[in-house]
């Protein structure tokens, strides 16, 4: 038996709102889950944009309307919460792995965070063959959708068009020279995309110097001052332009310079500032092309309908695991019954067994095999029949049904 609590960026009212309320919940929610008997195991799912906690338990009702009140103590607004159990919360835990329930359809870094929570529920001992098996399937429907759809496919943020955008311009960037002037959020976006891309010269220019310090220390690559920007420029086929700034940072003269001494060699300019940060008019040096914000949410507007289109092939990916799981649940309760009643069996035989050589020790074999498999029988039967003639005067026709099933009878 499974149930889960919710609690996202959207019920939140955004991220700050989600912020505060997951400030309470992780100081208090630990606790409250071990001092509940009736939980077995637990995850808490902590990311970005969602604070989440799955639970396997002995009575779901009970479960179900403690975590409810509790909730409710600790964040008033309760109505930010939600409350699913079994099929709904598999539905919904593996709907999040897949990044269909993500801000960005089809984000990756999901199924990583996900993964990272449930490592350590499981090395602090919260997690045991319930919860295992499921985020274990988890993980699997989330590699079959990224494997099998394009669900994760295409740049859908600024900074991952941006380099989309230059490798559709100047091909592989494996080699390739790369400034990228500004440290601030979007140029560490921009930065991270860039990561494993096996660039060639990477250099970092922004006004303040210790910021570009540690942004190319992340890229393994060198920090340069405003003053040296014809330099950088120089040396690279491509440069980002991610300031910030209210006022143009990159200038026609700073361009042309540069390209004085290299004036074959193409260079592309990506400008994802907001306002401009590169004049309009650097296109009109020789071999220098200019892309502005325009073209990144084209690409970024294309990707997004690409993904949309893919979510009925996730969402039927999502179907087919559920239904396999549920079916290798019923086959494990039923091998678990079939192996308790073998333990069982075999007590009573041996048990029987014992007895009957005690008892009859003078007896003939065939004395000796009458009397015990009389004994055995009426071991095996006596929990049957007395369950059986207690259904029936409750009128419960379906035990009475299938017990008849079970021996292969019918009246």
């Amino acid at each position: 038996m499974i149930v889960s609590v919710h609690v996202t960026y959207v019920s939140a009212g955004g991220t700050a709102g989600l912020n505060n309320v997951v400030t309470i919940l992780e100081k208090n929610v630990p606790k409250q889950v071990e001092s509940m008997d009736s939980i077995l195991e637990h995850v808490i799912v902590r990311t970005c944009n969602r604070f989440e906690l799955y639970v396997a338990c002995y009575d779901n009702d009970k479960v179900r309307h403690t975590l409810r009140e509790f909730f409710q103590k600790l964040v008033p607004s309760s109505d930010i919460t939600y409350i699913l159990e079994d099929k709904d919360s598999i539905k919904h835990l593996f709907r999040v792995v897949c990044g269909l329930d993500s801000l960005i359809v089809g984000e990756d870094q999901i199924q990583h965070q996900v993964r990272e929570c449930y490592m350590k529920a499981k090395a602090d001992g919260h997690v045991d063959g319930i919860l295992s098996k499921l985020f274990d399937k988890a993980m699997i429907v989330g590699k079959r959708v990224r494997t099998e759809t394009a669900l994760n496919k295409g740049a859908v943020s600024v900074g991952s068009a941006a380099v989309e955008l230059a490798e559709s311009k100047i091909g592989d960037l494996s080699g390739k020279g790369i400034t990228i002037l500004g440290a601030g959020d979007m140029a560490s976006v921009i930065a991270k995309n860039l990561i494993g891309k096996n660039l060639g010269t990477v250099i970092v220019s922004n006004r303040t110097y210790s910021r570009a310090l540690e942004l190319s220390n992340e890229l393994g690559g060198t920090a340069v001052s405003m003053d040296r920007l014809v330099d950088a420029i120089g040396a690279s086929d491509v440069v980002l332009v991610a300031t910030g700034a209210p006022h143009t940072v990159l200038h026609k003269p700073v361009i042309a310079e540069a390209m004085s001494c290299r004036p074959e060699r193409k260079l592309l300019v990506i400008d994802v500032s907001i306002p401009h940060n590169a004049d309009l008019d650097i296109t009109e040096v020789p071999n220098v092309a200019l892309e502005n914000m325009d073209s990144l949410e084209s690409i970024a507007q294309h990707n997004v309908e690409l993904r949309t289109k893919e979510i009925s092939s996730a969402e039927k990916i999502v179907t087919q695991e559920i239904a396999k799981l549920e079916k290798e649940r019923k086959e494990e309760a039923a091998n678990e019954i079939i192996r308790l009643i073998g333990l069982k069996l075999a007590d009573i035989r041996e048990h029987e067994l014992e007895f009957a050589l005690a008892r009859n020790g003078s007896a003939t074999p065939e004395e000796l095999m009458e009397s015990l498999s009389k004994a055995i029988i009426n071991k095996i039967t006596a929990d049957v029949y007395s369950n059986l003639r207690k259904a029936s005067r409750e009128g419960d026709l379906s035990y009475c049904e299938t017990v008849a099933n079970v021996f292969g009878v019918r009246e």
